[in-house]
């Protein structure tokens, strides 16, 4: 949408010759894009003189606009609002309010989530981001888009956590990385078909209404999808959540008794509400304040923070890699399939923490390639590093989905999301960096990313583990845990504690 197509200075004089030979007359040397002679420019269409000025002529601003090559793109907000020249850097100021809408939004919509429910918060989130997404592709106002682009960008990231959340909290924890797998390569799917509605839209707002299009289909869950019973038993809504298991086991074949799964459920509430009060009486009840909480919770943010660098700065350094700029996002978006289905197994299979750990280590190596300055060494160490970034992602957000508590796993969650977003405000702006040297952006993505990948071996490992209900539970887990353990199998829970039975 703030895609900035190739520029020079608008001349009236000039608009009906080719836009070679206006580049030839109009630009300076000096600043092709945003500088042109100081000449008559009647005279110089009078003379029938197309040919280059004096470079030592004396030059000016662009007085009349600017003149944008369409090859790419009709229309893009950048073009609507001129956002070039002095006003070069608004595109990254706008990703960068996103950013900062996030950061505000996210632990907001976390306690709603943990308040109202994980189902009817992601569905209203669902319908702010498609209305806030149409609305801002129709003003005409930059402040107004820029105002809109801010409210959206608080709100997306919050739909796709309430989403997530929604998952893990109601498929069994042998599914849960199934289930996440399928999430995240949904997510790159989409991706890779935005490249070509980009392509054939180009224009901004049928981009934006199509986008908005797909938001509002998302309503359609609302016949499909159940709330969380894990949520309902934090509420007390024992009932509620009984109906919901058991629709589970008529789904999936299984005979159990209602009273009986009722009675767990009770049971288990009955725990966690004691627990609760425990707690509440404890000072130190604040998921800050237990030690082995804060400390994954920090290395969580750590990693979230890697990511969003990473990811974010890949994706936004797309600009000032060679080759077409379509083609280019398409292959930084299909490469996550095989990255998603890649952890997708190893974090199955070998275990959460190495797979992120190892991971991110990975990621600093192929960050070096640019450095070596073979011909497109910049699209393969992108292409390479995408790759792990995106399958990271999987592993991190299952990580975080099984160590906090049901009580506070949303906006746990939100918060360190949010600290992750603040910390990296300014990655739109690494694209400038390009101005420096063509490798120092993947400089300071590889970097992050190794120091990140010893830190998450500190995390400990959630393979075949039952999600802790409470601050008690899961500031005990993984305590017999040895640094070097590796995957095991999984352990049947006696406990009904245990929302995801299987059923």
């Amino acid at each position: 949408m703030v895609s900035v197509p190739d520029h020079w200075c608008y001349v009236p004089e000039l608009a009906n010759l080719s836009m070679p030979q206006q580049k030839t007359l109009i630009g300076h040397p000096s600043n092709p894009s945003c500088t042109m002679y100081n000449l008559n420019y009647s005279q110089v269409l009078d003379d029938e003189s197309f040919v280059a000025p004096n470079s030592t002529e004396t030059y000016i601003s662009c007085v009349n606009g600017w003149t944008y090559d369409k090859q790419n793109y009709d229309v893009t907000a950048a073009t609507k609002f001129n956002l070039v020249c002095d006003k070069g850097h608004l595109p990254s100021l706008l990703l960068t309010l996103q950013n900062v809408g996030s950061l505000i939004g996210t632990p907001i919509y976390g306690i709603l989530s943990d308040r109202y429910g994980r189902k009817i918060l992601f569905l209203a989130l669902a319908v702010v981001v498609s209305s806030t997404e149409i609305a801002s592709v129709l003003v005409n106002d930059f402040i107004i888009f820029a105002i809109l682009r801010a409210i959206n960008g608080s709100v997306l990231p919050s739909m796709f956590t309430s989403a997530f959340i929604l998952i893990s909290e109601i498929v069994a924890p042998g599914m849960r990385a199934h289930m996440h797998g399928v999430i995240n390569c949904s997510w790159t799917f989409g991706l890779c078909a935005l490249s070509l509605v980009a392509y054939l839209a180009r224009s901004w707002v049928i981009l934006g209404i199509v986008s908005a299009a797909c938001g509002f289909a998302i309503l359609l869950y609302w016949f499909f999808l159940p709330e969380s019973p894990s949520w309902h038993i934090s509420q007390g809504r024992y009932e509620d959540a009984a109906k919901i298991m058991m629709t589970i086991a008529k789904t999936n074949g299984k005979e159990v008794d209602y009273n009986n799964i009722l009675l767990q459920l009770e049971t288990l509430g009955e725990k966690i509400r004691q627990t609760k009060e425990q707690e509440k009486k404890d000072p130190k009840s604040s998921l800050l304040k237990y030690p082995r909480l804060r400390r994954n919770f920090i290395i969580l943010c750590i990693c979230w923070t890697a990511f969003f660098a990473g990811y974010s700065g890949l994706t936004y350094n797309i600009m000032n890699l060679s080759s077409n700029e379509f083609l280019n996002f398409f292959l930084l978006s299909v490469v996550e399939v095989p990255g998603n289905l890649t952890f997708w197994f190893l974090m199955d299979r070998y275990g959460r923490r190495w797979s992120a750990a190892l991971g991110f280590i990975m990621i600093s190596v192929f960050c070096l390639i640019p450095l070596m300055g073979f011909n497109s060494s910049d699209i393969t160490g992108s292409i390479l590093a995408k790759f792990l970034i995106s399958g990271i992602f999987l592993v991190t957000d299952q990580q975080s989905a099984e160590l906090f508590p049901t009580v506070l796993r949303t906006s746990g969650i939100g918060t360190g999301k949010a600290i992750a977003t603040a910390a990296t405000l300014g990655i739109p702006y690494i694209t400038l960096l390009n101005q420096y040297g063509k490798a120092l952006p993947f400089v300071l993505i590889g970097l992050t990313s190794f120091l990140t990948g010893i830190l998450a071996s500190f995390l400990p490992e959630t393979l075949n583990e039952n999600l802790p209900q409470t601050l008690t539970d899961a500031e005990a887990f993984g305590k017999n845990q040895k640094y070097f353990s590796w995957t095991k199998k999984a352990v049947k829970s006696k406990d009904p504690a245990v929302i995801s039975t299987g059923l």
